[in-house]
């Protein structure tokens, strides 16, 4: 019976989406009994939850880090006898060596939230010199098209070199991770052609909270458009503000929500176009006040210019009853059903894209059709309990299959 879970995750803090999945199962499984540990890396901001048992060592992703931290692994699950270790985002924080030291501890499961266990050059996925989604495996492949040096940034060619070894090596050794869950098709289709093993993937979607789920109709006359998600080049915020200055009708406001790198260039570009008076920067909210934003606003438009690995705020919006008008990108088509719960775009057809909002923005029957449905399928697929279930499903088998093979 399980009882404890150790989670490992480099960052532990409201950062990104990984960190809001992280957050949320572990009170969700605290709430139902069981007993959650964390490790997290103290070279990172951090915050603290009450009673719960958090364990903060610095990275280790070379030889002598590895060797140096070895022993403070040890001892946590030494002392915390965990019924299972659960993997986050480890990428350059726990190094091939530490991660093969875990695996001979105890049962494994890892998450593979998004592409950097697979792409060296933390390029999302993009070809630089086509600008297109990569589809290859990690190889020899990720030295031509302008991906090396991986990290120009951070060192020079030989250091970038032995940074792309030491991935994959990573990846070699995960292959050995006794469970490895995945958010979406895409994400588990991108491990296969790297070589994992079919049968220790599992896809198991995000969820929303139930409190988040709005069963009942929607009244809202308010034509706004919300855009939800970092102000960086990836999520592709310019391609929505040039999508909004294509608008015929100016009856509409655009509420973007979210900071990042782009926020000037982003903001230069709306007063450029003359949409000071209809786009309004919010800056990063708190969970209880974004979905106020869900609820008022009349659809949500993800226009992500890379393979996203699920797209939360897009079931984040359809709980609301919000139809999401996205990019074909990655995973998004698995919860986005064109014509059913939004539309789906060619990825950078900013025409498109403006032609399915004016579509949405002008047909409020079809907006609200769309809703209904987008909350009938949140209810029956991306709901905690379901997440759960799947979850423990996994815990069980890695446990199981450990056992078998008398580890």
């Amino acid at each position: 019976m399980i009882k404890k879970i150790i989670h490992i995750n480099e960052y532990y803090g409201n950062i990104g989406g990984t960190e809001k999945y992280l957050l949320n199962i572990c009170k969700a499984l605290e709430d139902r009994g069981y007993e959650v540990v964390i490790i997290a890396s103290s070279e990172k901001e951090s915050i603290h939850v009450p009673g719960r048992k958090e364990y903060f060592i610095k990275g280790s992703y070379g030889l002598k880090s590895s060797l140096r931290m070895k022993d403070s692994f040890y001892e946590i699950v030494a002392r915390e006898n965990p019924d299972i270790i659960h993997l986050h985002n480890t990428q350059y924080f726990l190094s091939p060596l530490i991660l093969k030291y875990l695996l001979r501890l105890k049962p494994i499961v890892k998450t593979v939230h998004d592409i950097r266990l697979f792409c060296p050059g933390f390029r999302w996925k993009i070809i630089p010199a086509f600008d297109e989604i990569c589809n290859y495996p990690m190889g020899l492949q990720c030295f031509r098209n302008g991906c090396y040096p991986f990290h120009p940034e951070k060192g020079n060619l030989l250091w970038n070199l032995h940074k792309f070894l030491l991935m994959m090596y990573e990846l070699k050794v995960s292959k050995s991770v006794d469970k490895i869950t995945v958010p979406s098709s895409y994400i588990g289709e991108q491990l296969i052609k790297n070589g994992f093993p079919k049968e220790n993937i599992a896809v198991i979607p995000h969820y929303v909270d139930n409190a988040l789920i709005q069963e009942k109709e929607i009244k809202n006359n308010t034509k706004k458009i919300l855009f939800v998600g970092k102000l960086d080049r990836i999520k592709g915020i310019l391609q929505f503000i040039e999508s909004l200055n294509l608008l015929e009708t100016r009856d509409w406001v655009a509420e973007i929500i979210g900071e990042g790198k782009l926020q000037e260039d982003a903001s230069a570009l709306v007063e450029k176009l003359g949409l000071n008076d209809r786009v309004r920067f919010l800056g990063n909210l708190p969970t209880e006040e974004l979905n106020k934003y869900y609820a008022n606003c009349s659809i949500v438009v993800i226009p992500s210019m890379v393979p996203e690995s699920f797209g939360l705020v897009g079931i984040e919006a359809m709980a609301a009853g919000k139809p999401v008008v996205a990019f074909d990108s990655g995973g998004i088509k698995e919860w986005l059903v064109n014509g059913e719960t939004g539309f789906l775009v060619k990825r950078g057809d900013i025409r498109e894209l403006t032609h399915r909002i004016s579509q949405l923005l002008d047909d409020d029957l079809l907006t609200k059709k769309m809703g209904l449905e987008c909350q009938k399928r949140v209810n029956e697929r991306y709901r905690k309990e379901i997440h759960l279930k799947q979850l423990f499903t996994i815990y069980e088998e890695a446990i199981r299959k450990r056992k078998q093979e008398g580890c």
